[in-house]
C-alpha cells in the first residue's frame, strides 16, 4: 500500500512540475527520486577519463600522444558504445517479459560494477575490458529509465519530467569530470583511480533502496484509454515494423546519429583541448567543463520546461524549439575552440561555457517527451532501445571520427570543429518530425482507442 501524501509534498510536487506523481503514492515518489539519483551515478562516470587521459595512459605505460588519443579517445569509448547499444536493443524485448524493477537493477549492477574495479586495472587490456562492461549500465538503464517516465506522467507533463532526467545527466557529467580533474591534479598516480570508486560506489545504496522500498508503475497507466492488456504483450517483429511506420520515431532516429557524434567528441576531447592549446591547468580545465555541464544543467531542466510550455500551446512548437537551439548552439560551440581572444578574460569564457551547454542541451529532455508521445506503452521499451542504439552509435563513432582527423592533421581545433558541425544535419532531421509530430500522437491514442474498445 502506497504512503498517503500530505497536502504540503503535493503543493511543492506540482510547483516543481511533478504534480502527476501524487497519484503513485510515496513509493511511486520516492522511485522517481531514486531513479535520477542512479541516472545521476552512472552518467558521472561515463566522462572520468576525460581530464585523466594522460594520467590514466601513463599509469598504464602508454606515454605516445597518437596512441593516447586512438586508444583513451577512440578504443574505449566505441567498444564502451557497441556493448551498451546491444544491450540496450535487447531491453525492447527484455522488458516485455521480466519486471522493469529487477531489469533496472541488474543494469545498474552490471554497469557499475565494472566501474568500481577499473579503479584496480593494471594493464590497458584490463582497462579496456572493464570499461566496456560498463556499457552494461547505460545501455540497460536509458530505454527502463523512460518506459517508466512514460506511466508516471502524461503527455501534459513528460517533457518536464524528462527534463528532470536530462538534468541528471548534465550534472553526473559535470560533477564527474570535475571530480576525475580534481582528483587527477592532486595525485596524477593514483587520483584517477579514486574517481572510479567515488563516482560507483553509491549506486549500490541507491539500487538496495530501490529494490527494497520502491514499486514500478501500471504500464500504461498514464495514458487517456485503458492501457493495461500491454503487461502481457511481448515484443515482436510486426512491432518494430510498426515502430518504423511512424516518421516521428524515423526523424528522431536521423537526428540521433549525427546529433551525438558531436556529443561523443565534446567531453572526450575537450578538457585535453584546454589544458594543450589554452595552457589550462588540469583543474582550470576540469573547471571550465563543469561551468558547461552547468550550463548543461541548466538547458536540459528549463529545455524540458519551455518545451512542455509550447507543446500545451502548439505541439509542433515543441520540435521547432529542437531544432532552432540545435543549430544556435553549433555558434558558440564551434568558437569555444577558438576563443583565444577571451580566454585570458575568465569571466567571459566561463559565461562562453555556460551558455554553450544551455543552447546545446536545449534538445535533449524534448527528444525522450516527443518519442513517448507517439509510442503505446507496449512499445515504449522497444522504441527507446532502438534509439539508444542510434545515440551511441552516434557516440561511439564521434570519438573515433576525431581521433581519426587528429591523426590526418595537427590542427586539433579543426578536427573537433569538424565534428561539431555534424550537428547541421541533427537539426534539419527535426523537419521530418515538426511535420508529422501531431499527426502520428493522434494516431497512437486511436490505435489504443481501437485495441480497448
Amino acid at each position: 500500500m502506497n504512503q498517503k501524501i500530505s497536502k504540503q509534498e503535493t503543493t511543492y510536487l506540482r510547483f516543481i512540475g511533478l504534480g502527476e506523481l501524487v497519484e503513485h503514492g510515496g513509493r511511486g515518489i520516492l522511485a522517481f527520486w531514486v531513479i535520477l539519483a542512479l541516472t545521476f551515478f552512472l552518467f558521472g562516470d561515463q566522462n572520468l577519463i576525460a581530464p585523466n587521459m594522460k594520467n590514466i595512459a601513463a599509469s598504464l605505460g602508454i606515454t605516445n600522444q597518437a596512441e593516447i588519443d586512438w586508444k583513451f579517445g577512440a578504443e574505449v569509448p566505441t567498444l564502451f558504445f557497441i556493448l551498451g547499444a546491444l544491450v540496450s536493443l535487447s531491453m525492447g524485448y527484455l522488458s516485455q517479459a521480466f519486471s522493469r524493477k529487477r531489469l533496472l537493477i541488474a543494469a545498474v549492477l552490471l554497469g557499475e560494477i565494472p566501474c568500481f574495479l577499473s579503479g584496480f586495472a593494471n594493464s590497458y587490456n584490463e582497462f579496456l575490458i572493464l570499461r566496456t562492461l560498463c556499457g552494461f549500465g547505460l545501455g540497460g538503464i536509458f530505454p527502463l529509465i523512460y518506459s517508466l517516465i512514460g506511466d508516471y506522467f502524461s503527455s501534459h507533463s513528460r517533457a518536464i519530467a524528462t527534463g528532470y532526467v536530462s538534468l541528471m545527466i548534465g550534472l553526473g557529467v559535470g560533477v564527474g569530470q570535475l571530480l576525475g580533474g580534481i582528483l587527477g591534479g592532486e595525485d596524477p598516480i593514483n587520483g584517477w583511480r579514486a574517481s572510479f570508486i567515488y563516482m560507483s560506489a553509491p549506486s549500490f545504496l541507491f539500487a538496495l533502496i530501490y529494490l527494497l522500498f520502491c514499486e514500478e508503475p501500471k504500464r500504461g497507466g498514464s495514458e487517456d484509454v485503458d492501457a493495461a492488456d500491454t503487461l502481457s504483450h511481448k515484443i515482436t517483429l510486426k512491432d518494430f515494423k510498426i515502430l518504423f511506420e511512424n516518421k516521428t520515431n524515423i526523424g528522431v532516429f536521423l537526428q540521433g546519429i549525427p546529433g551525438c557524434i558531436p556529443w561523443g567528441v565534446f567531453f572526450v576531447f575537450l578538457a585535453d583541448y584546454y589544458e594543450n592549446t589554452y595552457m589550462f591547468s588540469k583543474e582550470l580545465a576540469a573547471g571550465m567543463i563543469t561551468f558547461a555541464a552547468i550550463g548543461i544543467f541548466i538547458g536540459s531542466f528549463f529545455g524540458g520546461v519551455l518545451g512542455q510550455l509550447l507543446y500545451n500551446i502548439k505541439k509542433q512548437y515543441q520540435p521547432l524549439l529542437c531544432m532552432f537551439s540545435i543549430m544556435i548552439g553549433m555558434i558558440p560551440a564551434v568558437f569555444l575552440l577558438y576563443a583565444f581572444s577571451i580566454v585570458n578574460n575568465p569571466l567571459l569564457f566561463i559565461g562562453l561555457n555556460v551558455i554553450t551547454g544551455i543552447l546545446i542541451s536545449i534538445a535533449g529532455p524534448n527528444v525522450g517527451a516527443v518519442l513517448i508521445n507517439v509510442n503505446a506503452p507496449k512499445s515504449r521499451s522497444a522504441i527507446f532501445s532502438l534509439y539508444n542504439l542510434t545515440d551511441n552509435l552516434g557516440k561511439g563513432l564521434g570519438p573515433v571520427i576525431s581521433a581519426v582527423i587528429l591523426g590526418l592533421t595537427p590542427n586539433r581545433g579543426l578536427a573537433l570543429s569538424i565534428s561539431i558541425l555534424f550537428w547541421i544535419p541533427c537539426a534539419l532531421a527535426w523537419l521530418l518530425i515538426i511535420f508529422n509530430y501531431e499527426k502520428d500522437e493522434t494516431n497512437m491514442h486511436l490505435l489504443l482507442k481501437e485495441k480497448t474498445s
